[in-house]
């Protein structure tokens, strides 16, 4: 029997009091083990979201409103309520450096001063809750908080919001940055006269213009599917996003759209804007879509392979409609091409293929023409994403004279400036070599454009003091950036040097109104005389004046983002595979039929190669997405490899004579003609005629080798077929041969003993005639009848019995 032992009397107020307490302390620490909020600034735990929805004006001129407006909502992204909810507006003080214009936009707040009070917007704000607010203070004020902007520049702002999270402090949960662009400052709205109106504009200082050039981009990432060799149809694209992008508010739609009505007669009437801007356009982007005005199809499987599962596309007709409309612009607009696909030059030199190289760069120029219908401007080379590393330079270098669009190197500093660690780059051309210049571009500028759009992306040249995670930030708050980082240099007229050069990421994803604003932005800058128009032949010619420097050493070679750079792995195997497809190139001829070469036939799978190294995807996912295409493109040049074989007969021969020929049969495959050798090796006693470079055509090629055996066996033939220049076709075959190398002996002893047969009748014909015995007669037996008159004797009975029966 088990017991229960009873707790005594006396001890039980105890048990509870002591349970009491526990539970108590449980209550009291259980909000510490909550996350808190800090006291000072957003901690890693995000409790709020402040997003810009509207800043008005967004560029500040001298005849726009005074009082600038904020409007935007407050979100509550975390897991609890936040209690009093206040925001207010800060700014800071003129931007005096460009790399200011990304580290005020992250990081230390030191700087900003606020220019109101904090405003309450809600007492507590639920989970998944929001609240709007609209900030409105004047430019300037005497009588009233204003943000005190007395005179042009490009100032930082801040919306800071605060709260307090249930079992946290008061604290900055989270703030919203942008860069307010103010061109002039409008008269004072406290002005009581026309002439204090007057008096109280600010203009800016056009004493010194900067020299403006502005690449417009028109590219895509690869669309391609990888591994089909030219005339290979319907065309086979691995989605159909361009179908969507090409259409009617697509994104490249929306950059051609903006740049066409921005340089049209009717807006820009005197051309400024036209004559500072040229079209960086990708030649794959072209290809691709010339391709589709033909009709393709779309990959529906997850295998990139020519066998994979296809779709029809749906964006013919829109391609054919921007191609017009591009084809219509560039007859009146500077069109600039960039490297293939945007491939990376770094790695382009380290695959070491010089044929690679030159479709890269030149015969880039070469596709833009033709399928534009155009001249392209020559004698410049947009690196958009990556450095220009020293492997670039020399890549470059050895294909001729060219100068390089490319970003500058960014030093750093510890100076205490705004600049935080990064200093000012140098932007002052450089001659790296007797054929290359460097025109480079503000990376901080080229780093604000980029964070501009639906799809912000840090760009791989931009220096980690530069960077700023735009990912959060409203979409209003990034293109305000972008205007300022537009305009600051030549709002600042004392920055050297005078000249700018406004380089997007190639890939750009700006919607109407961010395409509108850019555009609308670098106008006004030109028309304000703030700036002038420096076309890309300009800027080129000015490269070319550039002097040898003793100082212009090449630049390190591991520049940029590490994350950015293609592994070993791949750049060894797209030499690898590049230089077998050369290989096999230099074999094939023309077909007569079709018209087709060999080196058009095999281009698609070089231009894969570019498509490999292209800098258009994001530097996370370059390397996986090469490996993947550099394996579809191995996988199709093996099976061209494979497609031109020796049929082999299954069977044996069997020579009639030493000297009979070896019948064989090539197989080729491909569309095109190819030049190949046998390679025979024949065993002890054979000798093999070599019928040199045979040429193949498509289909079945039957062949007669020249051999000759001396021996009398059945023997096993190894026959190999090879290229021109010896590199491996198809499969060995082994030929079973049987000979007779005594059919020619056996026929001359044939031939000489009839010879001497005959040779003897008419040795004894001749005797008998002159009636002298001949000596095979002399041992014979006198009794034994002569052959030769039993022949005779019986002609002369027939003739004598043919005449009696007349």
């Amino acid at each position: 029997m088990t017991r229960i032992a009873a707790v005594p009397r006396e001890r039980t107020p105890a048990v509870l009091r002591l349970c009491s307490v526990v539970l108590l302390l449980v209550l009291i620490a259980a909000p510490v083990a909550l996350p808190r909020a800090a006291a000072a600034e957003p901690g890693a735990t995000r409790f709020l979201s402040v997003q810009i929805d509207r800043v008005t004006p967004e560029v500040v001129t001298t005849t726009s409103e005074p009082t600038i407006t904020v409007t935007g909502t407050v979100l509550n992204v975390g897991d609890r309520p936040v209690r009093d909810v206040v925001v207010r507006l800060e700014d800071a003080a003129a931007v005096t450096s460009s790399p200011g214009l990304r580290t005020n936009l992250a990081g230390n707040v030191d700087q900003f001063e606020p220019v109101g009070d904090f405003i309450t917007l809600t007492p507590e704000l639920q989970r998944g809750q929001q609240v709007p607010f609209e900030l409105s203070y004047p430019l300037r004020s005497a009588q009233q908080p204003s943000m005190g902007i007395d005179e042009p520049g490009v100032y930082p702002v801040m919306v800071n919001v605060n709260g307090t999270p249930d079992y946290g402090a008061p604290a900055r949960l989270d703030d919203s940055r942008f860069l307010l662009p103010v061109l002039g400052v409008p008269p004072d709205a406290a002005a009581d006269s026309a002439a204090d109106t007057l008096t109280s504009v600010v203009a800016p200082d056009t004493s010194d213009p900067v020299r403006l050039t502005l690449l417009w981009p028109i590219a895509d990432e690869p669309r391609l599917a990888a591994g089909a060799p030219g005339g290979t149809t319907p065309v086979r694209l691995i989605d159909d996003d361009l179908a969507t992008s090409l259409a009617p508010g697509g994104r490249l739609d929306t950059m051609l759209s903006a740049i066409e009505f921005a340089t049209s007669p009717e807006v820009d009437p005197e051309g400024q804007l036209r004559a500072a801007t040229c079209l960086a356009v990708d030649p794959d982007l072209l290809v691709t879509v010339n391709a589709m005005t033909g009709g393709y199809v779309v990959n529906t499987g997850p295998d990139a392979g020519p066998g994979t599962p296809t779709r029809p596309g749906t964006g013919q007709q829109a391609a054919v409609a921007w191609l017009n409309r591009l084809k219509a612009l560039a007859q009146r607009l500077c069109v600039a091409p960039t490297t293939y696909a945007q491939a990376d030059l770094d790695a382009l030199q380290r695959v070491g293929d010089p044929g690679l190289n030159a479709i890269a760069t030149r015969t880039a120029g070469d596709i833009v023409d033709q399928l534009l219908a155009t001249t392209s401007v020559r004698g410049a080379t947009l690196v958009a994403d990556g450095p220009l590393t020293g492997p670039a330079v020399q890549l470059l270098s050895a294909l001729g004279r060219t100068v390089a669009v490319a970003a500058a190197d960014s030093p750093t500093s510890d100076d205490g400036s705004d600049t935080g660690r990064a200093a000012p780059a140098d932007l002052t051309p450089q001659r790296y070599t007797p054929q290359l210049v460097s025109a480079p571009f503000d990376p901080a500028v080229g780093a604000a454009l980029a964070g501009a759009g639906t799809d912000p992306v840090s760009p791989s040249y931009l220096d980690p003091a530069l960077d700023v995670s735009l990912q959060g930030e409203s979409q209003v708050a990034r293109r305000l950036s972008a205007l300022g980082a537009v305009l600051w240099r030549g709002l600042n007229p004392r920055t050297a040097p005078r000249t700018e050069i406004l380089m997007p990421p190639l890939n750009w994803s700006l919607q109407p109104a961010d395409a509108q604003a850019m555009l609308t932005t670098v106008a006004t800058a030109i028309n304000a005389g703030l700036a002038d128009p420096r076309p890309l032949p300009a800027l080129i010619a000015d490269g070319d004046a550039v002097a040898p420097q003793p100082r212009a050493v090449l630049p390190d070679d591991e520049l940029g983002n590490p994350r950015a750079r293609f592994d070993n792995a791949v750049v060894s195997g797209i030499a690898a595979v590049t230089g077998r497809l050369w290989g096999l190139t230099s074999a094939l001829t023309t077909d007569v039929r079709t018209g087709l070469t060999g080196l058009g036939y095999t281009a698609p799978l070089r231009e894969d190669m570019l498509r490999a190294l292209s800098q258009s995807v994001p530097p996370a996912a370059r390397n996986g997405l090469a490996q993947q295409r550099l394996t579809t493109v191995g996988r199709t040049v093996e099976d061209m490899f494979r497609a031109v074989t020796i049929v082999n007969p299954g069977g044996s021969y069997t020579l009639a004579t030493e000297r009979s020929p070896l019948p064989l049969a090539l197989r080729n495959d491909l569309p095109v003609p190819i030049r190949v050798r046998l390679d025979i090796d024949p065993p002890p006693g054979m000798t093999v005629t070599d019928m040199g470079v045979i040429e193949a055509p498509p289909g079945y090629l039957p062949l007669r080798v020249p051999i000759e055996v001396h021996f009398t066996q059945r023997v096993a033939v190894d026959v190999a077929l090879r290229t021109a220049d010896g590199l491996p076709l198809g499969e060995q075959v082994r030929l079973s041969v049987h000979s007779n190398a005594y059919g020619q002996v056996l026929f001359i002893i044939t031939l000489s003993a009839g010879a001497v047969l005959v040779l003897l009748a008419g040795r004894r014909l001749w005797h008998r005639f002159r009636g002298q015995p001949d000596r095979a007669d002399l041992d014979a037996d006198p009794h034994r009848p002569d052959p030769l008159e039993v022949a005779l004797h019986y002609d002369d009975d027939t003739r004598s019995r043919a005449s009696e029966e007349r």
